[in-house]
């Protein structure tokens, strides 16, 4: 286990222990980095972070810096798929014995510890099932920041039966959660926020474009995100060469690194890009820290995910950086796009509609520039500073009721 170096906390600040157990670099550990970097800008600091990530990577570690950090990996001692493989009778009961509840232990022992007096839950309700059992085993108020979509299983709706108040990011979240049980007034949407000072519109960077190779009046077609199966990379560039028929000299920017359980989606995605009708056309930049500048150099902000996005800051992302979004129409951009105003909504899934759509605004920029205006004024609402302070209400709230014992 490791330990980062704790800042000081203000006299009298609520220890909360914010506990990410995703499984890689994406928009739920960016949006509680954020937030805690407003949180620790206030000028009268309540509350005293306690950060436990089950990953120690780079962007886990920098959470340090923000209170006191543990390395909370998981340490399984029986493998569950091994268990079912060989036809082994309650393969599930035992991984919850061998595996989760060790793990929930030692997130108990970590909040007693540390003095935690609340827990808040960043992500889904499996992922944090461990810290969940902890928190309660501890008899500490929990919260879930739900920044994903819930099922109807048995360990959702055990979490979800412990928890006191659930943040869900978007109302597509906020419906899956009533239909696994949640109370509608333990419901609460908060949508995710923006550092609207890094994502202003901002002047194109001459010295960018030169290092891309791109030419001043090359459009410029942008998609950000992790490099895994369902982020539409794959959508973008089938519909790449109707949009090349028109824009001979239109490039793709793919931004974002492959995570998860492996890398052959982003491989695929490689093998399409060097294609005939694509070589030359199309670019994987990995993860870059020059998004703001990234999306400043692009004609079209594209979302394209073909699943339901619980929320999708890289829309939002774009829409602050004053620049023309289409995003699918499902899922967290419902919530905030008006179609035709402030951006493009289109249905997901098919390359067709999604070349037409960007070929409208790339075919009409006065019109593009106008929905791009009404995008920037729009994400001005989604600020980190509105969301901090709505987190921040829920979370003294539940510090100041009497919680019901655990049965």
């Amino acid at each position: 286990m490791k330990h980062g170096v704790s800042p000081s906390p203000a006299r009298g600040a609520i220890k909360v222990a914010f506990c990410e157990n995703g499984a890689g670099y994406g928009g739920a550990i960016i949006s509680l980095e954020a937030m805690l970097a407003h949180l620790a800008t206030r000028r009268e600091q309540p509350f005293a972070p306690l950060l436990y990530t089950s990953l120690d990577t780079e962007p886990y570690r920098r959470l340090a810096r923000f209170g006191h950090w543990r390395h909370m990996a998981p340490r399984p001692l029986v493998e569950r798929a091994a268990l079912a493989r060989r036809g082994v009778p309650f393969a599930s009961h035992i991984d919850n014995l061998a595996n989760v509840l060790p793990y929930a232990l030692r997130y108990y022992r970590a909040f007693r510890a540390d003095g935690a007096r609340l827990v808040y839950l960043n992500n889904d309700a499996t992922t944090n099932f461990a810290a969940a059992i902890g928190a309660r085993l501890a008899r500490l108020p929990t919260v879930l920041h739900a920044r994903g979509f819930h099922s109807v299983t048995r360990v959702d709706r055990m979490v979800l039966s412990w928890v006191d108040h659930c943040m869900p990011v978007s109302n597509a979240v906020r419906e899956s959660l009533l239909k696994v049980g949640i109370a509608p007034k333990k419901c609460t949407v908060v949508a995710e926020g923006l550092d609207l000072a890094q994502f202003a519109p901002r002047a194109p960077l001459p010295a960018l474009r030169a290092e891309l190779g791109l030419n001043p009046d090359d459009p410029v077609i942008t998609l950000v995100g992790g490099l895994i199966d369902w982020k539409g990379q794959d959508v973008l560039l089938a519909a790449a060469p109707l949009i090349t028929a028109r824009y001979p000299r239109a490039r793709f920017l793919l931004v974002g690194d492959a995570y998860g359980r492996d890398n052959l989606f982003a491989q695929a995605l490689a093998q399409k890009a060097a294609s005939a009708e694509l070589a030359g056309r199309v670019m994987l930049l990995g993860g870059r820290r020059d998004i703001p500048d990234l999306l400043a150099i692009s004609s079209v902000v594209v979302h394209a995910s073909t699943l339901p996005e619980p929320f999708g800051r890289t829309f939002l992302e774009g829409m602050a950086a004053g620049r023309p979004v289409i995003a699918a129409a499902e899922g967290g951009p419902l919530d905030v796009i008006e179609h035709e105003h402030d951006g493009l909504l289109v249905a997901p899934r098919d390359p067709q509609l999604l070349a037409n759509a960007i070929l409208r605004l790339l075919d009409n920029p006065e019109s593009a520039a106008s929905m791009a205006r009404a995008g920037a004024a729009t994400a001005q609402h989604y600020s980190i500073r509105n969301h901090t302070d709505a987190v921040s209400a829920i979370l003294q709230r539940l510090i100041r009721e009497p919680q019901q014992a655990p049965h």
